[in-house]
């Protein structure tokens, strides 16, 4: 059966493929086990599922970190997948590396999250950015509540 693209609830689901409401869920549910489907709602709200022709794969980058812990919110410019381990640090070198204001604002919110000060600098020391990181470092601290860093670092 061939689907289209389009973001659905589970009722105007089984209307436009003459379904029942079981049905449309047990379809769904199997699309979404393929990757043919994203779930967002739930809860109080409706459950929205966006069909896709193609498979999505979950991104898992840059924005979800940023987005998870700064109150100011990025909309994404691109997908961001990564394979192994990607964490505050690797976000916040990513950030300094994209350079625009609105997204290092939204990476100064990242200094409270940072779990290993050795690898965050590593990673810059690694891309040259040293001296970027630790500007950053100084505009958020004068701006928001954030953090020490360890003194053998602010060289």
């Amino acid at each position: 059966m061939k689907f289209r693209e389009g973001k659905y609830t589970v009722e105007k689901f089984a209307l436009d493929y003459h379904l029942t409401r079981q049905s449309a869920i047990n379809l769904l549910s199997k699309l979404k086990k393929q990757g043919y489907v994203i779930v967002s709602g739930g809860g109080k709200q409706k459950r929205i599922y966006n069909v896709y022709k193609l498979k999505k794969r979950v991104t898992n980058g840059f924005y979800d970190i940023v987005n998870k812990y700064s109150p100011k919110k990025l909309n994404p410019r691109f997908e961001h997948y990564v394979n192994g381990s990607y964490n505050v640090e690797n976000a916040i070198i990513d950030g300094i590396k994209i350079g625009d204001i609105r997204t290092l604002d939204a990476v100064m919110y990242l200094f409270n999250h940072v779990k290993n000060w050795k690898k965050l600098f590593d990673l810059a020391k690694k891309n040259n950015l040293t001296n970027n990181l630790i500007k950053l470092y100084k505009k958020s601290r004068a701006s928001i509540k954030c953090r020490k860093i360890p003194k053998r670092y602010m060289k």
